[in-house]
């Protein structure tokens, strides 16, 4: 009996050891498994976190960018109207000037590209104005610079438009006033006799500007030629020429006079 109690013993301590070590297998197989998945869960929780993260830090984006264009259109909308005003204000001022001209103001200068002619430009023609610099015409239908018709501006030969024959066809003249600057191109040059009044453009309502001067060059004496440079204006629209920039409120009220009464004469 002995033997095989032994061996029953022996069997059952190998039983139960088989049994410890399967329960022991088991439950390390249970707690990788438990592991595993809380591993997984932490896994996919820090994804999760990720991406509301990244979709919080994206939405933040988008708004801040929103709100950079918002406040970049709310900035050019006041740009806008800030320019707005100062264009209207301008545009008054000058208007206001120009409502105040009287003859023998000056209005402003005249300058010729290309050459050396620059001087002041007043309103009227007389003998003191011709003395003084170059002066636009009242009469005969002629205009102010910028208005629709004829700027018919004269000075003498041996003085302000001495240079007035190297204007090429193509260069820029500028007439630049208290209420604007205006800027017309030369398209041709021409000697006429005083008597070809229909050289002149007079009663034109097409806007335009001739500068004109007595021929020959530099001649001191009276003559009966005269030497025209006829030029259109660079922009118009329908109230006439577009001037290339407005005076601002200081500059438009810098209006000096010169004595009236003068009876025109030939520019020579």
């Amino acid at each position: 009996m002995k033997p095989i109690r032994k061996r029953a013993i022996r069997y059952l301590v190998i039983c139960v050891a088989a049994l410890v070590l399967a329960c022991l297998g088991g439950g390390y197989l249970v707690y990788s498994r438990q592991q595993a998945i809380a591993r997984a869960e932490a896994e996919r929780m820090a994804a999760e976190q990720a991406a509301a993260q990244a979709a919080a830090e994206q939405a933040a984006a988008e708004a801040a960018a929103r709100a950079a264009e918002e406040e970049a259109a709310r900035q050019a909308a006041l740009e806008a109207e800030r320019q707005a005003a100062a264009q209207a204000a301008a545009e008054q001022a000058a208007a206001d000037a120009k409502e105040k001209i009287e003859y023998g103001d000056v209005i402003g200068t005249v300058w010729v590209e290309g050459t050396e002619v620059n001087c002041d430009l007043y309103w009227g023609d007389g003998t003191s104005i011709f003395r003084s610099g170059a002066g636009c015409s009242v009469e005969n239908g002629c205009v102010l610079p910028g208005d629709n018709g004829t700027v018919f501006v004269g000075a003498h030969t041996d003085t302000f438009f001495y240079n007035l024959f190297d204007a090429e066809v193509g260069a820029l003249i500028h007439l630049d006033t208290i209420y604007g600057d205006f800027v017309y191109k030369i398209t041709e040059t021409k000697v006429i006799y005083e008597t070809e009044v229909d050289q002149c453009r007079w009663g034109a309502e097409e806007p335009s500007c001739i500068l004109y001067t007595c021929y020959p060059q530099g001649i001191q004496t009276p003559t009966d030629r005269r030497y025209l440079v006829y030029a259109d204006p660079v922009e118009t629209d329908e109230n006439g020429v577009v001037p290339s920039s407005l005076p601002g409120l200081e500059e438009s009220e810098e209006e000096m006079a010169t004595p009236t009464g003068d009876e025109s004469e030939p520019a020579a």
